[in-house]
């Protein structure tokens, strides 16, 4: 069971996405990379986890795992997202909604938020992919 987060949740998260068809439906069309940033919490994640991910034709092509939040600037993603850790596991378990989290600054989001918002009638997909992902959180060892 890969943990959250590590390259190897990343890459499931990535092979699950990819091989659900309505995902693949829902992202035809979709614009713009992403960022991710997990950010360190005491006593629960020591440093920053930092993604890149750029999504292609409904499919997410490339993802590369970063070493520091500082290393997207490079890239220029469309879209970063930034939060906790706890944050993200309250996401990934299904107990917080993503747009009560943005609403509440719980996450930071930079990028045009309109088509995020335009496409949160597919968050079910979301949801299903994650709940499909075995998960163990680092701080639960």
């Amino acid at each position: 069971m890969p943990k959250f987060p590590s390259k190897e949740w990343c890459e499931e998260a990535v092979r699950l996405t990819n091989a659900d068809p309505e995902s693949v439906a829902a992202g035809q069309g979709w614009n713009g990379d992403f960022g991710a940033v997990v950010e360190a919490e005491p006593g629960k994640l020591a440093k920053a986890f930092v993604v890149h991910i750029v999504p292609e034709n409904g499919r997410i092509k490339k993802l590369r795992v970063l070493d520091d939040p500082d290393d997207l600037d490079e890239f220029e993603p469309a879209y970063v997202a930034r939060a906790q850790y706890s944050v993200w596991k309250e996401l990934l378990r299904g107990t917080l909604d993503p747009v009560e989290a943005v609403l509440k600054r719980r996450i930071a989001v930079k990028g045009d938020l309109q088509p995020l918002i335009e496409r949160m009638r597919y968050k079910g997909i979301a949801d299903r992919v994650f709940a499909a992902l075995k998960t163990e959180f680092i701080d639960e060892r």
